[in-house]
């Protein structure tokens, strides 16, 4: 994270030991087959962690890291195709590409502009939240509405009913024709399953050239010409609020209305917006739909615009903007040309259009890394997940990567025509600065398919503003997960689903004083049904034995084992389940 947490102790490690005695009932000395709980460095070693550790001193538990990271995943929009590529950032290969406009040539509503950044849709700015999902806006310079689309990590609509996910794979993107000829992508024109909505924005003359999301994961979009901002749904892409224009409300600092060119949002849900050497523009409450909205600005002349240590950071004039006191000043060390700029998960801060450099927050210059063979001026300027760092290669279509630790050349890597990204590409400002979070994911196998899935449940520490989210999602092959939409859910409270693997997402929220919350165990639950004790969908004779096994235990409270619910185990268990068994002569599957 660009700021340090403060992660909680654990108050007492007896709270986890009675959880877990709670949540599993005990059968000849252990725990219930179908129920497994997560609670030392081991367990959580089975799942990723990503943003979150179990470090010493603070094992056994999860926190957020104070060094942050993002997806392994960049969302690069190639403003002279008309496409996105999701690049992976560890493999450095294109995993994916999208149209965001209709093509290829001889598509009815193509656009040709093959190679020219300035002229038809020519998406630019992309943006990611915090689960991963990216979002992309088309420009248009031909008197169009811009174009704001979301494209999934996960998951896929299946448009066409054949239970397939039709999507892109490699750096060719799937066909889009403008069928109806009305000159707007409808829902059935798009053929790739993982585009999950396209929506008009503004006016035929905005010209969309700003895009961030906020604290409550919904969208703002800056038109450039009518210097005003909307704010969109992210879920179904509806118009939320808006037009707010960017003149500043009376009694603000006012240097003047600004035309939106790249915005982020902080952690206390101030928007502020570059403006193509215009000034800092400032909007207070993005998290309303109703405002009130208050606008300021402030002297600028900037390009890019990056988030970090508290402080606003501005590309081409390679300033520092505090908040706190609305000072500006010089990025002290920076010394090469700018235009976008980032800031890692260690708080400093990069910059370079050719040649690429990285100062302290305090000033110290780390490293001075020449443009590497094979690459070309750059716009865009990217921290990936392992904080190693990406130009984006506006005139070489291709990415140029550069180890964080000293700037070392790593190599250049094709993408499509002329990318122009510089907004936040890999959700490392979402998942940072606007809304600091971190992820443990787990996937257990019950061994049996079709398994009924109960509850979780787990114990944490939450301070005020913080927050543990948890989700899940089931199916009977690992491989069709990724298909599943994840489902939130409340702590210990039943739920109704099954497959033979469970899938848990939980997400750990620090608050906005940057405090982490802490996961000290997680359990999963399997529904409990009389007499299959095994959890395996059927009562057998294997059932059978593991009731013979507990003749004289006390059961816990919905054992399997008590048959017939008179809380004894003994023969007449058995026998009261054996009449319940759901194959032939009680045989064994």
């Amino acid at each position: 994270m660009n700021t340090q947490f403060k992660p909680l102790r654990r108050a007492a490690s007896s709270a986890r030991s009675a959880l877990s005695l709670v949540a599993a009932l005990t059968l000849a000395g252990g725990a219930l087959a179908g129920s497994k709980t997560y609670t030392f460095d081991a367990d959580f070693d089975l799942g990723l962690l990503s943003g979150v550790n179990h470090s010493a001193p603070n094992s056994n538990q999860l926190q957020l890291n104070a060094v942050g990271t993002t997806f392994p995943v960049m969302w690069i929009a190639n403003a002279g195709e008309d496409t996105v590529s999701k690049f992976d950032t560890n493999a450095n290969v294109e995993l994916a590409r999208y149209r965001t406009w209709f093509g290829p040539a001889g598509q009815a509503g193509h656009v040709s502009h093959l190679g020219d950044a300035y002229s038809g849709p020519a998406p630019s700015r992309t943006a990611v939240d915090i689960n991963g999902n990216a979002y992309v806006l088309n420009r248009w310079f031909a008197n169009r509405k811009p174009v704001l689309l979301k494209l999934l990590t996960e998951g896929f609509i299946d448009r066409n009913g054949n239970g397939v996910m039709d999507t892109s794979s490699g750096s060719t993107p799937l066909p889009m024709a403008d069928t109806n000829g009305n000159g707007q992508i409808d829902d059935n024109e798009i053929t790739d399953e993982r585009v999950a909505w396209a929506v008009q924005v503004g006016d035929q003359n905005g010209l969309g050239r700003a895009l961030c999301i906020g604290t409550d994961g919904n969208l703002w979009v800056g038109m450039f010409n009518t210097r005003q901002y909307y704010k969109y749904s992210s879920s179904d892409g509806s118009l939320l609020a808006g037009p707010v224009a960017t003149t500043p409300t009376a009694g603000q600092p006012n240097s003047g209305a600004w035309q939106p060119y790249g915005c982020l949002i902080d952690k206390n849900g101030v928007l502020w917006s570059a403006s193509l050497g215009g000034p800092l523009g400032k909007i207070t409450n993005t998290a309303s739909n109703t405002g009130p909205y208050t606008v300021a600005s402030f002297p600028g002349g900037m390009y890019g615009i990056a988030l970090g240590n508290d402080k606003v950071y501005t590309g081409s004039n390679n300033r520092v903007f505090d908040p706190a006191t609305n000072t500006s000043a010089a990025i002290a060390g920076l010394g090469v040309s700018s235009a976008g700029i980032v800031v890692d998960g260690s708080g400093n801060i990069i910059a370079g259009t050719n040649t690429v450099q990285k100062v302290s927050p305090s000033g110290v210059t780390l490293w001075t890394a020449p443009l590497q063979a094979g690459g070309a001026y750059s716009v865009g300027i990217q921290v990936d997940a392992n904080n190693d760092i990406f130009q984006i290669g506006y005139g070489s279509n291709r990415v140029h990567k550069y180890r964080g630790t000293d700037g070392a050349p790593l190599g250049t890597f094709p993408v499509g025509s002329v990318p122009y990204t510089y907004s936040d590409a890999a959700g490392f400002a979402a998942r940072n600065s606007t809304t600091p979070t971190g992820t443990w994911t787990v996937t257990y196998d019950s061994g049996a398919a079709g398994t009924a899935w109960d509850r979780i449940n787990w114990t944490d520490s939450v301070p005020a503003g913080a927050a543990v989210v948890v989700q899940y999602r089931t199916a009977d092959v690992a491989a069709n997960l990724a298909a599943q939409a994840y489902q939130t859910i409340s702590k210990n409270v039943p739920f109704t689903a099954s497959g033979k693997y469970i899938q848990v997402l939980t997400r750990l929220n620090a608050s906005t004083t940057n405090a982490s919350p802490v996961l000290f165990d997680l359990t999963i639950n399997t529904k409990v049904t009389a007499c299959d004790v095994d959890l395996d969908g059927d009562v057998d004779t294997a059932d059978m034995a593991l009731i013979r096994a507990g003749i004289g235990q006390v059961p816990a409270a919905g054992d399997p084992r008590d048959g017939n619910g008179d809380g004894v185990i003994d023969a007449r268990d058995v026998r009261a389940c054996t009449l319940k068994c759901t194959r032939s002569n009680c045989a064994t599957n």
